[in-house]
């Protein structure tokens, strides 16, 4: 196996399948979160060979407001904090259109990192899920090849069995 292998299933092995009761999804939502990112992307795609006006702009930056307080009703404390952190390049003023386009740009940047991470760690938990189904597998037929029979199974038929008597003959 490669040295690149195995840290992936020791990172594997330690990954938590669910959460812990005292810690909360980082994102709560993830379709709404998709929604926000590809209507982003796709207003960016829209705007590349426009020029915007004041009215525009204005407008261009009330949706990034409104799509980052929405973001911040499905994200965890950390990643909200984490979105307030970047979201504080553009001023109260009216910002440029080029000013405008790197921070929805940004905003697209970090929805698409934010997915990326969460789809490598379900990725990684269903890999951990299938290791752990082929160990209790292996587990099942060991078991069954030095006694025959599972535990339960021959647990069960020598309660019922109960002690051997020697057939005498009579009844």
């Amino acid at each position: 196996m490669s040295d690149t292998s195995e840290s992936t299933s020791e990172l594997v092995a330690e990954a938590p399948l669910t959460p812990s009761v005292d810690q909360q999804p980082d994102v709560s939502d993830p379709a709404k979160l998709i929604r926000l990112g590809t209507m982003l992307q796709t207003m960016l795609t829209e705007l590349k060979d426009t020029e915007t006006d004041d009215a525009g702009l204005m407008r261009l930056d009330q949706i990034r407001q409104e799509t980052i307080e929405e973001l911040g009703g499905i994200l965890s404390d950390d990643l909200h904090e984490e979105l307030l952190e970047f979201n504080a390049c553009c001023g109260s003023d009216t910002p440029s259109e080029s000013e405008m386009r790197v921070a929805h740009a940004q905003l697209v940047g970090w929805i698409q990192g934010l997915l990326r991470g969460m789809q490598a760690t379900a990725t990684a938990q269903a890999q951990m899920a299938q290791q752990q189904m082929m160990m209790m597998q292996a587990q099942m037929q060991q078991q069954r090849a030095v006694g025959g029979q599972p535990p339960a199974q021959g647990a069960q038929q020598a309660r019922n069995s109960g002690p051997a008597v020697p057939d005498s003959g009579y009844l």
